[in-house]
């Protein structure tokens, strides 16, 4: 078995070709695990029946784990299991020097991008990172294992990750950034059994990042350890407790789209929204606001539908766009001065 298990190892059969051997050598169902108990193979059939554990240990350092379970094994079955975890380990130690290496190369990438250091971009696509693609920052922070639990997740979803400004910071492909913050939060919190808390935004790199910090602060400051969200998911909460503000971002986020038709079709829909929440919703009570017909104030309503979508004037929307129309107000007033 010893021959079969160094063979497989030279030829690059991984952790799956040597836990085959290992299980068509002993029967039963044989999985391997890193340091970290996360499983890197399974092989073998069976059900139920003993487990033995062997802890895979070379030059002095635990590197992983080989279970078997199945019928029970003689003496002779427990030594072969043994030395089967003695070559395993060697394989896992040469495994985890090659991962922490080139974890060492993304993780600077990642540094090198939050920095907007050039020459990043050839680098990028050595690592499969496509830099043109859209992709989500998240920002981590939990138990003291959590870097390098994070650093498997990141490079088990096409991502990066660095440690950075006392936080754990991921690079991951795809812009759903409430999703990513979510699943990383959960999973990372899981698999630590402490919680993991993500804060999460979609956009160019740098700019995504202090978001995103800011969106970890708010979240924080709501009492959500353990969760996950994106600046979009918290809204103004977030333009509130985050520890840089961006007033004008908030603004253009909720009612950017208005204030583009009105600078580009020089329509109204800014002062009737304002004269609109003015009235108390009232369009009776706006067109007297505004000086209009009751039904100009229903028509722009409806184009004002229209732009922010139907669900703008529910509640914790509707706080929204009064407080964006207020902080336009504010920005207006601060830069006329």
């Amino acid at each position: 078995m010893v021959e079969r298990l160094v063979a497989v190892a030279a030829a690059g059969g991984g952790a799956g070709g040597l836990a085959e051997v290992v299980a068509d050598w002993l029967g039963g169902v044989v999985v391997i695990t890193d340091a970290e108990g996360r499983e890197l193979a399974r092989a073998g059939r069976g059900r139920g029946g003993q487990t033995l554990k062997v802890a895979a240990i070379a030059h002095g350092r635990r590197v992983g784990e080989v279970s078997r379970t199945g019928e029970e094994l003689d003496g002779d079955g427990r030594r072969n299991l043994d030395v089967a975890a003695s070559v395993i380990a060697l394989e896992l130690l040469v495994r985890a020097f090659a991962f922490a290496a080139d974890e060492r190369e993304r993780g600077q990438l990642l540094a090198d991008l939050l920095a907007g250091r050039p020459g990043t971009r050839e680098r990028a696509q050595r690592f499969g990172v496509d830099l043109d693609s859209p992709h989500s920052v998240v920002v981590l922070t939990g138990p003291p294992r959590l870097a390098a639990a994070a650093a498997h997740f990141a490079s088990a979803h096409g991502g990066l990750s660095v440690e950075h400004e006392e936080h754990v910071v991921l690079l991951l492909p795809g812009a759903d950034a409430a999703d990513h913050a979510d699943r990383s939060a959960r999973v990372l919190g899981a698999e630590l059994r402490k919680p993991v808390t993500a804060g999460a935004a979609h956009g160019e790199i740098a700019a995504a990042y202090a978001e995103a910090r800011r969106c970890l602060t708010a979240l924080l400051a709501l009492g959500g350890a353990g969760r996950g969200a994106s600046a979009e998911r918290l809204g103004f909460v977030g333009l509130v407790l985050g520890d840089e503000p961006e007033p004008e971002r908030f603004v253009r986020a909720t009612i950017g789209v208005l204030l583009d038709h009105d600078a580009r079709r020089g329509t109204s829909l800014v002062p009737t929204l304002r004269a609109y929440f003015a009235a108390g919703r009232s369009p009776t009570r706006a067109k007297e606001l505004l000086n209009v017909h009751v039904n100009t104030v229903t028509q722009r309503l409806e184009r004002i539908s229209s732009l922010l979508g139907p669900g703008w004037q529910e509640p914790e929307r509707a706080l929204e766009v009064e407080l964006a129309l207020r902080l336009l107000d504010l920005i207006r007033m601060r830069t006329s001065v």
